[in-house]
């Protein structure tokens, strides 16, 4: 029953939460799929307001992607996004783990390790569907709120991996764009030579949506 009210209406599901003390905890558990990325009515703002201070891993993962690129409130932002990487919050993850290879340094080795727990497909071995519904879940998350903060791409480094992958785009054009929707099948590339690219992608996409 709790399940059914949450996934149809938040409205109810508060009302059946003040009916019953045992359901007090319950935002940790039930699904936020209809709710609005970024919420505007007051229903919507107390609901997400709870799931988050009982660690909803969804919850967590969208303050800190309205802090970091909205609120401009980055390392407010990069914590809630690590605590929903902690709890395997898949699209925390891949967000978490660019922003940390953005910023460099042994920060981008760290990165490096957030993104590998992720479990991916080896580049080479075709498209990843993880991939993409990170991309589209990005993007889609981007137009709902106003993007205040944007990224500098990670210069590369030398890994002598002899990698076949396409040079990495150091400003947004049409072709950029395209790429971020296109296949994720980059040829032969090392995970540092795939994640330095995707970074760079994803730097591309703040761009577009940044409010001047």
């Amino acid at each position: 029953m709790l399940k059914h009210a949450a996934s149809n209406s938040i409205a109810d599901f508060i009302s059946v939460k003040l009916c019953c003390k045992a359901f007090e905890r319950a935002s940790n558990y039930v699904s936020m799929e209809k709710v609005g990325l970024v919420p505007w009515r007051k229903c919507e703002k107390g609901f997400q307001k709870r799931c988050k201070a009982a660690n909803n891993a969804e919850a967590l993962y969208r303050k800190g992607m309205i802090n970091c690129f909205s609120r401009r409130k980055s390392e407010s932002g990069l914590r809630y996004l690590k605590k929903a990487t902690e709890k395997g919050h898949v699209e925390a993850v891949y967000t978490y783990g660019i922003i940390l290879i953005c910023l460099g340094g042994e920060l981008s080795k760290q990165g490096l390790r957030v993104l590998s727990s992720l479990h991916l497909p080896k580049p080479n071995e075709g498209s990843s569907r993880m991939i993409a519904s990170c991309r589209s879940k990005t993007e889609k998350f981007l137009r709902c709120m106003w993007v205040h903060v944007a990224l500098t791409g990670p210069k590369g480094i030398c890994c002598n991996c002899d990698c076949d992958i396409e040079e990495k785009p150091n400003h947004s054009t049409s072709t950029e764009c395209q790429t971020w929707d296109a296949s994720n099948d980059v040829g032969h590339c090392c995970d540092y030579c795939f994640w330095d690219r995707e970074a760079n992608l994803f730097c591309s996409l703040l761009r577009k949506y940044l409010v001047n």
